[in-house]
């Protein structure tokens, strides 16, 4: 089977945007989702699992 992808580091600016989102807000709409995924320039799927990990 194929390997495992590497665990994202998320720079300080990333975790810090993505916290204040996540008080605001416990979940994303996928509109919502993708448009904060651009701004970290991260992939959609990041931002959701990092949700969902939070939650």
């Amino acid at each position: 089977k194929k390997p495992r992808k590497a665990r994202t580091a998320f720079t300080d600016h990333q975790l810090n945007t993505l916290e204040q989102s996540f008080e605001r807000q416990k979940y994303l709409s996928v509109q919502d989702r993708m448009e904060l995924a651009a701004k970290l320039n991260l992939t959609d799927t990041q931002v959701k699992t990092w949700y969902q990990n939070r939650r």
